[in-house]
């Protein structure tokens, strides 16, 4: 298919356009072509590509999702709505506007199931599911690298601070978030890093530790940490072989099995007494880390997703066989990592 995308990111190297819908689709052999969010920008990338398919996140009303109906209208052009959902901190789209949405676009996208749920009295014939995932490719050129500690992923929030109070006596603890460098810590601390660093970051971990996400955040979607789902970095450590320790909730089981494919704990206090005993327990961690691997590549990639999503319209054996070959090929570099 040729598609067009546009909407948050597409002037940013490394965006959710790029990671969650260029790349994938690419992968998948669509040609796909970004444009700037704008009225003049959409228009040329439909009349110059005839695109069968439009895909826009919104991001602050733009672009306005009645010039998106007025540009498409004359056209055979699908125009879809991505709504990237709650879960992901700096970028996340409205979710209070999807009856206007759905009133302008052929088809909405939510990322979860409550979401869905919430809307589908609207008419789920143009309202469709598209849950998070990852783009492995996008993480195999990590360096391999000794496994040493841990990576502890979230924002100095008071609660988050205590965690990283309680296990700064151990050697090898890395903090990635924001809000850290002017604190008393002696971990090494960095900001969020971009792809390859980041994959390389999690490959060279025993484990990764999911904080809760700041309270800004939960004020600003209205959620707890209870309510949301799984963050980019279990995906992804979860494809360079690393097991992932999160806060157990209901959208934990939804994607791995807690015990087997993830380790869960029930309060941020814990911590200071769990993470020790997991650092002298390679066999479990690793054992954990393979199994995530394993149901991550085999169920939750964004070209599996956006294979179902586009079904209706095209379908490739072929490059399911190949995404498969390219995925378990690479199982070899994990375990030099271990």
């Amino acid at each position: 298919m040729r598609i067009v995308v546009t909407g948050y990111g597409v002037d940013i190297p490394e965006s959710l356009l790029r990671s969650q819908i260029a790349e994938p689709l690419r992968f998948l052999g669509h040609e796909v072509v970004a444009v700037a969010p704008t009225s003049a920008a959409i228009k040329w990338g439909l009349d110059r590509y005839c695109p069968e398919m439009l895909i826009v996140i919104p991001a602050a009303g733009v672009p306005d999702r009645g010039e998106i109906r007025a540009l498409t209208t004359n056209s055979e052009t699908v125009a879809v709505c991505l709504h990237t959902g709650p879960s992901l901190e700096g970028v996340t789209t409205d979710l209070g506007v999807l009856g206007d949405d759905l009133r302008e676009y052929d088809l909405v996208v939510v990322p979860d199931l409550q979401t869905f749920e919430q809307y589908e009295d609207l008419g789920t014939f143009r309202l469709s599911l598209i849950e998070p995932a990852v783009h492995p490719p996008a993480l195999m050129d990590f360096v391999s690298s000794q496994r040493r500690g841990v990576v502890v992923v979230g924002d100095a929030d008071p609660g988050n601070i205590d965690v990283v109070m309680s296990i700064d006596h151990l050697d090898d603890v890395v903090v990635m978030g924001e809000g850290w460098t002017d604190l008393p810590v002696k971990a090494e601390v960095v900001d969020y890093l971009p792809l390859p660093e980041r994959a390389s970051l999690f490959a060279g971990a025993h484990i990764t530790i999911e904080l809760p996400v700041s309270l800004a955040h939960q004020s600003e979607v209205q959620k707890s940490v209870f309510e949301l789902g799984l963050s980019a970095a279990v995906y992804e450590s979860a494809v360079v072989g690393t097991p992932s320790l999160v806060q157990a909730r209901a959208a934990v089981e939804h994607v791995l099995v807690p015990g087997a494919e993830i380790i869960t704990f029930q309060s941020t206090e814990d911590l200071g007494k769990l993470i020790p005993l997991l650092l002298v327990d390679h066999e479990e961690t690793t054992k954990v880390g393979e199994a995530a691997w394993s149901r991550i590549t085999a169920d939750h990639t964004w070209a599996q997703r956006w294979r179902s999503f586009l079904a209706p319209w095209v379908y490739d054996s072929i490059i399911d066989r190949n995404e498969e070959d390219s995925y378990l090929g690479k199982v070899e570099l994990l375990s030099e990592a271990g």
